[in-house]
């Protein structure tokens, strides 16, 4: 969804799409590299590049050699922080694009979270290495500033402009939205428990428009049956539709220490379909968290920390007291998802930067 929004603003520049997955797909400049790395071969590339036991950079190596380009822009998400380090000991110029931190990643798996440290090696040298690099949210620009000595600018997604949303609220139901995933289910679990007494207390029926899966989000569903109407997958102007039909939206960051690195430097991409959907933000998470800035920020929600149900209805209360105009939406837009990032990233791209 972000690439998405950016390459056609990028239309000026050649650009070949390299990647990997389990089969091709059909499209102009697109090059598949073939499968995904097995985890062994990733391990064994990360071992390698670490120096801390012996390994392999040979799977990398050969992706790297059915690539030519004058710069290459590598993801970070799964074998890209590889990529990039391959093609920068190459000496070829790299711009590295980061939305989720790699060692916040790590921490989270419990898979791969005994090797969280040999991330935090490799990471800032990667980082060091490439030319240029754009970042999820200011707080990571912040912490690889100051943690790393490294310089980036952030890109989060771009929105030429607002949709006219007619959004059809209705004074029997309270609606509420959610698209995506759900990072832990006790907090939404607490949250839906509240929103139950509300419309008990407002006699108006519930319904929690779900979009998208989300085991976590499907567990909390089973135990209340009749409330949630899951509506699949759906293209981002048929989401956005419904989303507009809602009274208010949820989003969540989780608490704790597993999840501390990531609510703190991540940013959820929910958050540009609920900005054009235009709906209060219900933002429950640590105010710690990037979402919980923006939110607070922009003036485009509520923010609530809170794990216990009195507290939640509080905040659920002051949201259905809360003004909010499409002028704080078009805000938030402009300044996070408007063109000055295009202008940042073509600059890297071209080399001006």
């Amino acid at each position: 969804m972000q690439f998405r929004s950016i390459l056609p603003e990028l239309s000026d520049l050649s650009i070949d799409w390299y990647y990997l997955a389990e089969w091709e797909v059909a499209g102009e400049r697109r090059r598949w590299l073939g499968r995904p790395l097995s985890t062994g071969q990733f391990v064994s590339d990360l071992f390698a590049r670490s120096g801390f036991l012996p390994g392999s950079t040979a799977a990398v190596r050969t992706l790297v050699t059915q690539m030519d380009a004058d710069i290459y822009w590598v993801v970070t998400h799964n074998e890209g922080l590889s990529v990039a380090a391959e093609l920068c000991a190459q000496g070829k110029r790299v711009h590295l694009s980061v939305h989720d931190d790699p060692v916040c990643l790590f921490r989270r798996s419990r898979k791969l979270r005994a090797l969280a440290p040999l991330m935090s090696r490799q990471l800032p040298r990667v980082l060091r290495a490439c030319a240029s690099v754009d970042v999820i949210s200011e707080n990571m620009q912040e912490r690889y500033r100051r943690e790393y000595g490294v310089n980036s600018f952030p890109v989060f997604r771009y929105l030429r402009e607002l949709p006219v949303n007619n959004g059809d609220l209705r004074a029997d139901t309270l609606r509420i939205g959610h698209i995506g995933s759900l990072y832990h289910a006790e907090p939404f679990r607490l949250f839906v428990a509240a929103c139950v007494l509300i419309a008990a207390e407002q006699k108006r029926a519930l319904k929690i428009r779900h979009i998208g899966s989300s085991p976590e989000l499907e567990a909390v569903a089973r135990e209340n049956p009749g409330i949630f109407e899951a509506c699949g997958e759906l293209s981002e102007p048929e989401a956005i539709h419904i989303l507009s039909s809602c009274d208010f939206v949820y989003a969540m960051y989780p608490e704790g220490s597993r999840f501390e690195c990531f609510r703190r430097t991540s940013l959820p991409m929910k958050l540009s379909t609920y900005t054009q959907a235009q709906r209060p933000i219900f933002a429950h998470t640590p105010d710690d968290s990037t979402l919980a800035q923006t939110v607070a920020r922009y003036r485009v929600g509520v923010v609530c920390t809170a794990m216990d149900g009195a507290e939640i209805r509080a905040s659920l209360d002051k949201l259905a007291e809360s003004r909010i105009s499409r002028e704080h939406f078009e805000a938030l837009r402009v300044q996070m998802m408007g063109s000055m990032q295009i202008e940042e990233l073509r600059k890297a791209l071209t080399g001006n930067g």
